[in-house]
Order: structure tokens, then C-alpha cells, then sequence
């Protein structure tokens, strides 16, 4: 499992740097307290009467304060999320928060007046909101994929017309493996990224986020002196002995969705559509299968009805 702990040399550097800085107060204390060397008493002060070197303090604290934060929430972040794609995607964002939080913070400690950090505050969101419009959207999209988990990584979506395995889902853009689903998911080696922003403009469908299975089809053409109950029986029977596991746990899954959500009728059972087709019968093969196993499966039912159609048909003739 992927380690989000920072190492204990930041926190050793920063308490060092800042207990130099508290031992040279002290010193200076003593040295002012005890009047040792007057002629040195004037020009070894207590740091702290140096605003720079308070400046410099308050923001060592404030780094000191976020590394605490960081460290606090990942713990909290890897307890709540059971999966790893999600505790990436959280810590990621959540660094990313923090790192806003510690800027402002930081501004603080260097403007003395409020009003003017509200001012400098507002006056550089006013210039952002409308320079980096679509980087906001992507942002606040990166956050809404982590509430709502609309896709994680290792699921396969559509999205905008690419079709793929979520690679990476980053504080601005999704990375995708793109998969060519007409010769059964096959990975293109093709990276595709697209903002995040985009699931509030586009239609992305999900195929493995709530249901572990997906339909999909094989269309064979047999001559007008086919058999077609017979035909229809065997594909049903092929079919069946491929997909009959995935049946039981579709139809399982499909009454969990439904406890939460309304799901009308679905029957998980193969089916077989005949149309007529340009002077011949097409068969339409309608069935569930695994989505992480389409291709497998479904070149192993074409295989079965490459063997059993042409003997029947040479039976029939």
C-alpha cells in the first residue's frame, strides 16, 4: 500500500530552525538581564524586537501547523477509505487545500492590516475567477468526483466520445487509458486526459460503478432455410453455460441497487431477436456478461457457435 506519511526529516528540520531561533531569544534574554558588557548589551537585543525575524517565526509556526494538519488528515483520510484509488485522489486534494490554507496564513503573518488582506484577497480571486474560469471548474469538479465517486480509478467510463480505464483522477484533469470496446476492450496504448470539469457539461456513463456487469451482444446471419427455433434454442443453451454465474450474481446486484435506488424489472437470462436482413435472417444474441471479462467470454461463446451453427445448417440441407 502506497505510503502518504511524510518523512520525519521536514518536522526535524523545521523544529531545529525554530529552536535555533528560540535559543537565540534566550540568550539575548540572559545576556540583557544579567548587563554583561554594556557595549554589547546595545547591539544584542531580543530578536523579537526585530519584526522580520517575528515575521519569519510566525511563518515557521505556520509550517509546523500544516505539516500537523497534513499528517492528521491522511491518517484520517487512509482509515475512512477502504480503496486505494480513493485515498490517492483525496490525498491529493486535500494537499492541495492545505497548501491554500498555509499561503493564506502566510499572507497574514506579513500584512499587518486585515482590510488590506482582504482586498489583496479579493482583488486576486476577482482576477482568477475570470482568467482561470475553466481551471476553477476543474478544480471544484476534482471535489465532486470525490464526494459523489461518480468514477475512481480503474473504472471504465465514457466520456465525451473516448472510451477507457480511469489511469489517474487529478486536482484538474482525469487520465484515461482508452480502450477500443468494438474488439473487446482492447487497451489502444493511446493516454487520453480530459478536465474534470467536464461532468458538469457532458453525460459520463460509468460501467463498473454500481453494477459489476454490462450487456452485450453477437449477431449472427443464417440463410431463409435455417431452422430458427432450433438455432434459437442452441445460442440461448451456448450462451447460457458461459454466463450462467454472472447471471446469478447480476440478478443479485440488481436487487441490492434496487433497495436503494428504483430499478425497473431486468431479467438476466439470455435472449435471441430475429430480424430480416437484406434477403437473409439476422439473429440478435442479447446477453450479461462480466465487464472486466467482456472480451474473454465473448470470444469463447463465438468460438462454441462457430462449431455448432454450420452443423446444423449442413444437417438441415
Amino acid at each position: 500500500m502506497r505510503s502518504y506519511t511524510l518523512p520525519m526529516r521536514y518536522f526535524l528540520l523545521l523544529l531545529s530552525i525554530i529552536g535555533v531561533m528560540i535559543g537565540m531569544v534566550v540568550v539575548a534574554e540572559i545576556l540583557e538581564s544579567e548587563n554583561i558588557a554594556p557595549d554589547v548589551k546595545i547591539i544584542i537585543k531580543s530578536p523579537f524586537a526585530n519584526s522580520i525575524f517575528e515575521q519569519i517565526f510566525a511563518t515557521l509556526l505556520v509550517a509546523v501547523l500544516i505539516l500537523i494538519l497534513y499528517s492528521i488528515g491522511v491518517y484520517a483520510i487512509v482509515r475512512k477509505l477502504p480503496d486505494e484509488a480513493s485515498r490517492f485522489t483525496a490525498v491529493r486534494i486535500f494537499s492541495a487545500i492545505l497548501v491554500g490554507l498555509g499561503l493564506l496564513l502566510g499572507l497574514m503573518v506579513w500584512v499587518e492590516d486585515p482590510k488590506e488582506i482582504v482586498l489583496v484577497i479579493g482583488i486576486i480571486w476577482g482576477a482568477i475567477v475570470v482568467a482561470l474560469r475553466d481551471l476553477i471548474q476543474n478544480m471544484v469538479g476534482s471535489l465532486v468526483l470525490l464526494v459523489t465517486r461518480l468514477y475512481r480509478i480503474g473504472d471504465r467510463i465514457h466520456v465525451k466520445g473516448v472510451y477507457g480505464t480511469v489511469m489517474d483522477v487529478g486536482f484538474f484533469r482525469t487520465t484515461l487509458m482508452k480502450l477500443d470496446e468494438e474488439s473487446g476492450d482492447h487497451a489502444t496504448g493511446q493516454i487520453v486526459t480530459v478536465p474534470n470539469g467536464i461532468l458538469f457539461r457532458e453525460t459520463i456513463t460509468n460501467t463498473s460503478r454500481e453494477l459489476s456487469f454490462m450487456g452485450d451482444e453477437i449477431r449472427i446471419t443464417l440463410p431463409f432455410s435455417a431452422d430458427i427455433q432450433r438455432i434459437r434454442a442452441l445460442l440461448v443453451d451456448i450462451v447460457h453455460r458461459h454466463t450462467v454465474e454472472i447471471q446469478g450474481k447480476a440478478a443479485r446486484e440488481i436487487e441490492q441497487l434496487g433497495d436503494r435506488k428504483f430499478m425497473p424489472e431486468i431479467g438476466t437470462e439470455p435472449s435471441v431477436f430475429v430480424h430480416i436482413d437484406k434477403h437473409q435472417i439476422l439473429m440478435v444474441v442479447k446477453y450479461y456478461t462480466a465487464s472486466s471479462r467482456r472480451a474473454e467470454i465473448k470470444n469463447s461463446i463465438v468460438e462454441d457457435i462457430s462449431r455448432a451453427v454450420p452443423g446444423i445448417l449442413e444437417v438441415e440441407r
